[in-house]
């Protein structure tokens, strides 16, 4: 697949990159990467080519009045400014010229060096043209693969009342560039061992690009049911802890022949949260109606993580004090306030927990005998798993 603009900051393939102006122009395919610290010759830069500069002088506004409108007519795909160093922050000319053409302009942060912004684009850009090749190839030994080992398990997982239930999980990471390659490798193994744990069999398959499919075997459907919710939990910290950021989709295999079938869900879930610009997140097949009304809300300027004072005293206590009140109160509210299954899940004595919620409750204030401010809540936290930085 092609790298467009767009791909940049909803995968923040360069972290905290964000679109500045001509938004319109958010699918325009990027080619090559052009760096020019200094803009002496904008003329210079090629059709497909993405300019990445430190905006020097640009604030001298006769000198680059007519720099957006040059770049626009040779055919560049867009101009990433970085912003602290020359200048604290892009001109209104340059964003108000690039919104009149749809020329986009991103913003980078003063923190990424232009060699790190090099090897993740470039290496981005060439294996999007080496992918479609590939693609075709790739599907068939993944459907292959995943089929073989399936029809070792299908006697007792669909010919047999064993009660066992198989289910495709299809990971996939989104920013993987953005992290050294020892910390994607070590994540995935993360991921591994998680699934693995939990599962009565767990076999897995690698794909391009860091991508991988588990056909995961639990004992039972609560089974499935009672980890799906932590796993979600689990990318979570991924993302807060080591800067990677993954899409799940999950469908469960109900017999041999709808292998097929399952490879499609999955890949149809992980599109939805690509279309609903989720930072990361779980998405089974099933639930895909809810994931789907949860992005038209994101697209709401209201913001359910920010608005909630309660839930950001709690994590600014866990930020500065680096406890997990907020992991707590997730699994509490998740288990339906029962705090002997809690406990049980955090492996700690009822009467520990029960010191940790009230003090929870005299950080924030929640009250978690009231219904809605245990749904306001749950619905902030999954907006905070999904969506947040």
């Amino acid at each position: 697949m092609s790298l467009m603009i767009r791909h940049i900051v909803e995968n923040q393939l360069l972290r905290g990159v964000k679109m500045a102006a001509g938004f319109s122009g958010e699918s325009n395919v990027i080619s090559w990467v052009n760096v020019m610290e200094i803009l002496d010759s904008p003329n210079s830069v090629q059709r497909g080519e993405l300019l990445v500069t430190t905006g020097y002088n640009l604030n001298e506004h006769e000198l680059y009045s007519d720099l957006i409108l040059t770049l626009k007519n040779n055919g560049v795909s867009g101009i990433a400014i970085q912003t602290g160093y020359y200048i604290d922050k892009i001109p209104g000319y340059i964003l108000d010229e690039s919104d009149r053409l749809g020329f986009p302009v991103l913003e980078i942060p003063k923190d990424l060096t232009f060699s790190d912004i090099l090897r993740i684009l470039i290496q981005k850009i060439n294996t999007g043209k080496s992918e479609n090749e590939q693609s075709d190839e790739a599907a068939k030994s993944r459907f292959h693969s995943i089929f073989e080992t399936l029809k070792q398990y299908s006697q007792v997982l669909f010919n047999e009342d064993t009660g066992k239930v198989a289910h495709l999980f299809y990971v996939q990471p989104i920013n993987q560039y953005a992290v050294s390659e020892t910390i994607a490798l070590n994540c995935m193994n993360r991921i591994k061992s998680y699934l693995t744990d939990r599962a009565d069999t767990c076999e897995y398959h690698t794909g391009k690009n860091g991508t991988a499919s588990f056909l995961i075997i639990f004992e039972t459907e609560n089974k499935y049911l009672s980890m799906i919710y932590d796993f979600s939990i689990e990318l979570t910290f991924l993302s807060e802890q080591q800067g990677i950021n993954y899409y799940v989709g999950v469908d469960r295999i109900k017999s041999l022949e709808s292998l097929y079938l399952s490879l499609e869900h999955v890949t149809e879930c992980t599109d939805l949260l690509k279309s609903i610009h989720a930072k990361r997140g779980v998405c089974s097949y099933d639930n895909m109606t809810f994931i789907k009304m949860f992005g038209i809300l994101h697209q709401n300027e209201h913001s359910f993580v920010s608005d909630n004072q309660a839930l950001q005293i709690l994590l600014n206590y866990d930020r500065i004090n680096q406890t997990n009140y907020v992991q707590t109160l997730r699994y509490y509210l998740a288990d339906n306030c029962n705090a002997s299954k809690t406990a049980a899940r955090l492996y700690i004595h009822r009467h520990t927990l029960q010191k940790r919620l009230e003090k929870i409750y005299d950080l924030c204030g929640i009250n978690s005998d009231d219904y809605f401010a245990r749904l306001y809540m749950s619905i902030s936290l999954l907006f905070h798993d999904y969506f947040a930085f």
